[in-house]
């Protein structure tokens, strides 16, 4: 009587071992998709709240509409040359100059918000390391 008393008690642990093993399982997938809701549901009350995603919920210093607009783009479409990014931009706005939009990415270089690089014969342009880290970490998402 005690040993098979033993017996159901060594295979009950057994059995609760192999539960908790298929528990925890489910348990870390389901909080990964929490925590992806929550920043979903964060992305969600922006977009309603503030109209969209616009530079200056980050970047304090970026006053200037056009400025607001290169930024956008570069978050659309990194790595472009200025002939692109004036034709983006002008694309948002309906118009723009390559020479005003140059102006405006030097101010954005001088403020670390974009960064300047050459590739091949021509210079690009994309936003700096510390910029699309705050982004991402306002979406939730850490990177």
């Amino acid at each position: 009587m005690k040993k098979d008393l033993t017996k159901e008690v060594k295979e009950l642990n057994k059995r609760i071992n192999e539960l908790e093993k298929m528990i925890s399982s489910i348990i870390t997938p389901l909080q990964d998709a929490s925590k992806i809701t929550q920043n979903y549901m964060k992305i969600i009350n922006l977009l309603l709240n503030r109209g969209g995603l616009t530079p200056d919920m980050i970047l304090n210093d970026v006053n200037d509409s056009i400025s607001k607009d290169i930024v956008r783009v570069l978050l659309e479409r990194p790595d472009q040359n200025i002939s692109q990014l004036t034709e983006l931009v002008r694309s948002k706005r309906g118009t723009a100059s390559r020479r005003i939009i140059r102006d405006k990415l030097r101010e954005l270089e001088e403020k670390n918000i974009v960064k300047k690089y050459q590739k091949g014969s021509l210079y690009r342009y994309s936003l700096t390391e510390e910029v699309i880290k705050k982004w991402s970490q306002m979406l939730g998402f850490n990177i």
